[in-house]
């Protein structure tokens, strides 16, 4: 497969954050893929040599790719992902100072002192999680971009990051996905096992993350959350105050309307979602009536 130039959209523009050295993407270059080893595929079909959107969309293998991101989103680009990605959920370096490594055995090497870069002889670099600002924000920047391209019309993308540059990212996601796409940062409680001891600090501990939740367009798909109760719970829908204007419902062919000081907690189209749903019931109490909503 010859490289090939790949045309990047440019970002939605604003609210813009700027920084020392940033440059939009304006193209990728796209390089090939070589298929390494092949793991308990899926399906008994062919294996794909070279695996691209139409090879793959009637007979699907999971892909895992070695490489550096940003020429795996570009190599995806060009093998014809543009474009037909649902879901996107990324948990990346939050430059927090420190590069992970792993011991590595090297054949003859008979002492671990040899040094070089700041890493000694029998240490691989996993990945890198200390960036200065700047070159974070472009590389965070370049990232995002690609994935927007992978994204089709009704997708969307999770963005998972902490205290330290969070707030930085979700402006980047604003210019790149538009601030009208963003849904929702979500809180996400980490281990506690990092935070026994606050003893000698002078601040406040945390102990969560954010993950940001942006969709490419309108089109996206929201399925409601719900969490099983062991015990069916429900709510009356009147509240105290004082009403203004018809304080009347029709619930089950009747006409309710309550005394002073009540209020209704829902509106009359309410109820009547409610009760095709049948999660509305009403209860006599003693002389009185209870109107009860299960949420």
């Amino acid at each position: 497969m010859p490289e090939n130039k790949i045309k990047i959209t440019p970002a939605k523009g604003r609210p813009m954050l700027l920084w020392v050295g940033k440059k939009p993407l304006d193209y990728v270059k796209g390089f090939p893929a070589q298929l390494v080893e092949v793991f308990n595929p899926v399906n008994s079909g062919k294996i794909a040599e070279i695996p691209t959107h139409e090879g793959l969309k009637d007979n699907w293998q999971n892909l895992l790719f070695h490489g550096d991101n940003k020429d795996v989103l570009a190599t995806l680009l060009e093998l014809g992902f543009r474009g037909k990605i649902d879901l996107i959920y990324i948990d990346p370096p939050f430059n927090v100072g420190i590069d992970y490594t792993r011991k590595v055995q090297l054949r003859g090497l008979k002492t671990n002192k040899i040094e070089g870069e700041g890493y000694s002889a029998i240490e691989q670099v996993m990945y890198f999680n200390s960036f200065l600002d700047d070159t974070y924000l472009q590389f965070m920047y370049e990232r995002l971009q690609l994935l927007k391209e992978l994204l089709n019309e009704a997708g969307s993308i999770f963005v998972r990051m902490d205290y330290r540059f969070g707030h930085f990212i979700k402006l980047l996601m604003d210019e790149i996905f538009g601030k009208d796409n963003f849904k929702n940062e979500i809180i996400v409680n980490r281990t506690q096992e990092f935070f026994k001891s606050s003893r000698g600090l002078k601040k406040l501990m945390v102990d969560t993350d954010s993950l940001f939740f942006y969709t490419k367009g309108n089109e996206y798909t929201f399925h409601e959350l719900r969490i099983k109760r062991e015990e069916e719970k429900w709510w009356e829908i009147t509240l105290p105050g004082d009403h203004k204007g018809d304080n009347t419902r029709i619930i089950f062919g009747e006409k309710f309307k309550l005394l002073k000081g009540r209020i209704w907690g829902l509106k009359q189209e309410q109820i009547e979602e409610y009760q095709k749903l049948g999660r509305l019931k009403v209860e006599k109490i003693k002389s009185s009536m209870l109107l009860l909503v299960k949420p």
